[in-house]
């Protein structure tokens, strides 16, 4: 969902070039830096409400609300760092200062719960700061690199970031466990904060050519908000794949939201059923991550998005009607959950790189955080709307919902006629 870089010289066919092999050095240490802040975003995400729940004792709506928070950080603030990054000459530099707050307030939060000076105040600010680092990490690295990989090869490129990130978030949700059974509450926020110290250090082996660095125009304010957002509008391929992920994103929200009410309470899955389905899950996205790129030169960027969005309302169905299927419901909820992760992934990565071909380098985070305003920022409505209906109506209806989403994801995809030109 995160995409980049500077305008191409190629002709638009040359987007169904064939990826070489082998990637820049620089973009080794991306990967390895993205690897150690996607454990320690993991461990974080997993620590926080840990420490709301069990050790300051809060309840459901406290917790409900540092989830939210991460996601509305990229609504409310996404645009405002995109314009800032896009400033910076050296865009780096916004990845590591987003990685040494993090690193710094996990510290800091460890240092009070050592001391009993931990708070809901104390949580809720660091949640705060954790998720516009977030933003400003993913709008950072997203200028980071169209500028280390050569055009030709920024599908593999994207391809591997997913698999890694996801790879990545899987080990660190075995590794929490783990850790919090054998060395403790403690054990497991050092861990975190060692995660985001490998990160800083990582970054450092990511050259950028100083003579390729450009910076945005000087425009600021409400022009150069709107800017980014008309940029995304007149670009026909850029603003399907824009809302098809938007619909996509959506759907899954709503999934996210009633999913674990209807499995756990209403079908009685065990927790440890429940809790091994995100594995299986971890899986499918990883496996569709890698075959992205080489479904995507085969079938062509149209027809595969096209397809994974239709074939998602079958997936989300196996769900719906587990308990109508033959065999235990939880083989149907297996295949759903492999499902929808491969499909969701193939479309994340798949189209990834028509941003960057797209946009000039100088307005790259501008513009791909209008496009991740929307296509993120419709997920916490989503949730928070989702939540409010299934208690009129029951998670049932909401979950056919999430299947209409999913499959009204294809509408703007089959709409966009210069897409046919991306493979």
């Amino acid at each position: 969902m995160d995409e980049w870089k500077k305008m191409t010289s190629h002709d638009p066919t040359a987007v169904g070039e064939q990826t070489p092999p082998g990637l820049p050095r620089a973009f080794t240490f991306v990967l390895a830096t993205s690897a150690a802040e996607g454990f320690g975003d993991m461990l974080a995400c997993t620590l926080l409400p840990i420490l709301a729940v069990s050790v300051l004792g809060l309840g459901t709506g406290f917790v409900g609300l540092l989830n939210s928070i991460g996601l509305a950080a990229f609504l409310l603030l996404g645009m405002p760092v995109g314009m800032l990054i896009d400033r910076l000459r050296n865009r780096r530099r916004g990845m590591g200062v987003a990685t040494v707050a993090r690193c710094l307030v996990l510290a800091g939060l460890t240092s009070s719960y050592y001391a009993g000076w931990l708070s809901g105040a104390t949580v809720i600010g660091a949640t705060v700061v954790i998720g516009l680092a977030d933003v400003a990490f993913t709008t950072a690295q997203g200028t980071v690199i169209p500028s280390v990989v050569q055009t030709e090869r920024l599908k593999s490129a994207y391809s591997r970031l997913a698999v890694v990130n996801q790879t990545a978030s899987t080990a660190a949700a075995a590794t929490g466990s783990l850790a919090l059974g054998f060395l403790g509450m403690p054990g497991m926020m050092w861990a975190s904060v060692c995660s985001y110290a490998e990160s800083a250090l990582l970054q450092r082996g990511i050259k950028i050519d100083s003579s390729l660095a450009t910076r945005g125009p000087a425009r600021r304010g409400i022009g150069r908000f709107r800017d980014g957002f008309q940029a995304l509008h007149r670009i026909p391929a850029l603003w399907a794949l824009t809302l098809s992920a938007a619909l996509t994103n959506a759907g899954a929200m709503l999934g996210n939201t009633v999913l674990p009410v209807f499995l756990l309470r209403d079908l009685g899955i065990a927790p440890a059923a429940f809790a091994g389905l995100g594995v299986v899950s971890a899986i499918g996205a990883i496996i569709g991550a890698a075959f992205a790129p080489r479904l995507s030169a085969r079938f062509g960027l149209k027809t595969l998005r096209s397809a994974a969005a239709i074939l998602s309302v079958p997936a989300v169905a196996m769900a719906i009607a587990c308990q109508q299927l033959p065999g235990h419901e939880l083989i149907w909820l297996s295949a759903q959950s492999l499902a929808w992760s491969f499909l969701v992934s193939i479309s994340a990565v798949a189209g990834a790189e028509v941003l960057p071909r797209s946009v000039p380098s100088e307005e790259l985070a501008t513009v791909g955080s209008a496009q991740r305003t929307i296509a993120l920022g419709i997920m916490p409505i989503a949730a928070l709307l989702g939540g409010a209906v299934a208690v009129l109506t029951g998670p049932v209806p909401l979950l056919c919902v999430w299947a209409l989403l999913a499959g009204a994801a294809a509408l703007p995809i089959v709409r966009a006629h210069s897409l046919k030109t991306y493979r």
